[in-house]
C-alpha cells in the first residue's frame, strides 16, 4: 500500500506527539477514533482510554458537550499528564499504572494486570502507545483489554508499520535534531526485504537485545508488518481488522469487538 497522494505529511508529522515530554500537546482524537470505530454512542459510554496522558479525548467529547465526565477513565504511566488531566476534569477518573516501560517508565512492574472488574468499558482507545513499547507488553494488554471489555464493547488501537516508519523517522530526527536514529541503509534494507516480523528501531541501529537493559533506552519506535501483526493477533482467537489512517495521522489501526 502506497502512501494516498493527498496526505498531508506536516499535518501528520505535527500530529505525531513528541513522546520525550511527559505531557503531550493538544491533539484532536475524538474525530480518528469515531472513523475508526464506526459511529460509538459516545454519549453513553463507558470509555478506557489506554495511554490516554492528559485526556485529549475527553477534551474533545466535554468541548462538544458529549458524556460524562465520570464515564472516562485515563490509565497511564505519567503522573505529570494524569495530574494535568485531573486538575481540568475532576470529576472523570484518572488512574496511575505503573507498567514497565523501557522509555516512560523503567522503574515499573513487568506483567501488571489492569485495576479494573471484568466487563467494565464499552469502548477502549489507545493512541500511539504499542508504537513505544516492546511486542510482549502489548500482548499481555491484549489479554487485559479483551478481560475489562464487555460483551460487544469496541476496541480501536494504534501501530506504526513499515509503510509509514519514513514519516516516522522523519518525526524523530525533526525532535532530536543532530542525534542519531538509525541511518538510511538500515531504513532502505529493512523496507526492501518486507520483513515479516515487528522490529524496533531504537537510536542505535537495530539493537532488540537492548530493550530488556534495565537502565531503559533514550527511544524507541516499534514498527509493524502489518501482515505479520494481523496474522499474530488472529493466532489468539482475535478477529481484527487494520484500518488505513485519516488523512493527518501516520498510524494504522487495529479494531475489533468484544466476544458476546
Amino acid at each position: 500500500m502506497a502512501i494516498p497522494s493527498d496526505f498531508d505529511i506536516s499535518s501528520a508529522l505535527e500530529n505525531f506527539e513528541n513522546h520525550s515530554s511527559g505531557l503531550y500537546p493538544r491533539s484532536e482524537r475524538l474525530n480518528f477514533f469515531n472513523i475508526m470505530l464506526n459511529d460509538v454512542d459516545w454519549e453513553n459510554a463507558v470509555i478506557l482510554d489506554l495511554g490516554g496522558n492528559r485526556g485529549n479525548l475527553l477534551e474533545d467529547l466535554q468541548q462538544k458537550g458529549i458524556g460524562k465526565e465520570e464515564n472516562y477513565f485515563c490509565l497511564d504511566v505519567d503522573h505529570e499528564a494524569l495530574n494535568f488531566g485531573k486538575s481540568n476534569y475532576p470529576n472523570a477518573n484518572w488512574i496511575p499504572y505503573n507498567a514497565f516501560n523501557p522509555m516512560y517508565n523503567k522503574e515499573g512492574v513487568l506483567s501488571q494486570k489492569f485495576p479494573f472488574e471484568d466487563n467494565k468499558f464499552d469502548v477502549v482507545c489507545c493512541y500511539s502507545v504499542y508504537s513505544h513499547t516492546t511486542h510482549e507488553n502489548f500482548m499481555e494488554d491484549l489479554v487485559e483489554i479483551q478481560r475489562v471489555l464487555k460483551p460487544g464493547g469496541k476496541v480501536a488501537i494504534t501501530f506504526v508499520d513499515h509503510e509509514s516508519v519514513r514519516f516516522f523517522i522523519d518525526k524523530r530526527k525533526a525532535d532530536y535534531p543532530g542525534k542519531f536514529i538509525i541511518n538510511q541503509i538500515d531504513i532502505n534494507n529493512a523496507l526492501q526485504e518486507k520483513r515479516l516480523e515487528y522490529i524496533y528501531y531504537v537510536d542505535h541501529d537495530l539493537l532488540v537485545d537492548e530493550i530488556h537493559n534495565a537502565e531503559g533506552i533514550n527511544h524507541l519506535v516499534t514498527v509493524y508488518h502489518a501482515d505479520w501483526l494481523e496474522n499474530e493477533l488472529n493466532s489468539i482467537g482475535l478477529d481484527i481488522e487494520i484500518k488505513q489512517p485519516p488523512q493527518g495521522h501516520i498510524q494504522k489501526t487495529i479494531v475489533f469487538n468484544g466476544k458476546s
